[in-house]
């Protein structure tokens, strides 16, 4: 597995370099303005809730890799719920009739991104813990960045806002740093596991396949963010 972990953090460093987290770094911007974009990840944070739930999570189970990713679903399921916290306190909660809401999220502004939790069951229903864990690597991976770079601009919105940000902010990068998946001994148990040459290029495959997604996403985030200034409704005329 290690050539996999490898790979995993070859595309994290690279999926670091993109111009959103440029976008998040910009202090010339007002900090709101920099997590315009938080009303288009519901469909990926709500959809990876809904995986944890339904799909990445295999009970009962005598696999050692599936308990290990079981426990992860249930540490990740309900991050979702600060999402919706922060889109109130970033007030971005704007009021829209049912229809427009649907039109939004299932609207030309989120399309990259509610694609990457189809993107991922397509590699992991019904498959082996392998497949499973890698995705959640991938996404894990992705999160660290992301979420590195909105707890600055939160750390900048505090003072002004004197509001805590569980989604965007500290209270959610220390509950990913820990993470049981993260821990040093599990990591280093999933790296001495050697695998067939055919399962390893799959599982290669799938990092890549997924970095791809989430750097979709990232971008369709940025190019929202630019377009779209943080007085304006959520659906623009």
């Amino acid at each position: 597995m290690k050539e996999i972990f490898a790979l995993i953090e070859k595309r994290k460093q690279e999926f670091a370099q993109l111009p959103l987290f440029e976008f998040l770094q910009d202090k010339s911007i007002d900090p709101r303005q920099r997590l315009v974009f938080a009303p288009c990840l519901s469909p990926l944070v709500m959809g990876f809730g809904e995986l944890c739930t339904y799909v990445f999570r295999e009970e009962p189970t005598s696999n050692t890799i599936q308990a290990l990713i079981n426990q992860h679903t249930y540490e990740e399921q309900n991050h979702w719920q600060w999402l919706l916290e922060d889109i109130q306190k970033l007030g971005l909660d704007k009021s829209l009739s049912f229809t427009d809401a649907l039109r939004f999220i299932w609207g030309d502004e989120t399309k990259k991104t509610r694609q990457v939790c189809p993107r991922m069951e397509r590699y992991i229903f019904k498959s082996d813990p392998w497949k499973r864990l890698v995705a959640i690597e991938v996404a894990e991976a992705a999160a660290n960045v992301f979420f590195f770079m909105t707890e600055q601009v939160i750390k900048e919105l505090q003072p002004i806002t004197k509001k805590q940000y569980r989604y965007f902010g500290g209270h959610h990068v220390d509950m990913e740093n820990k993470h049981n998946l993260n821990t040093h001994d599990v990591v280093h148990f999933f790296e001495d596991i050697q695998l067939t040459d055919e399962t390893r290029q799959e599982l290669l495959e799938i990092v890549d396949i997924l970095f791809v997604a989430f750097t979709e996403s990232m971008n369709e985030l940025l190019a929202y963010a630019q377009r779209h200034k943080i007085e304006q409704p959520l659906i623009a005329a």
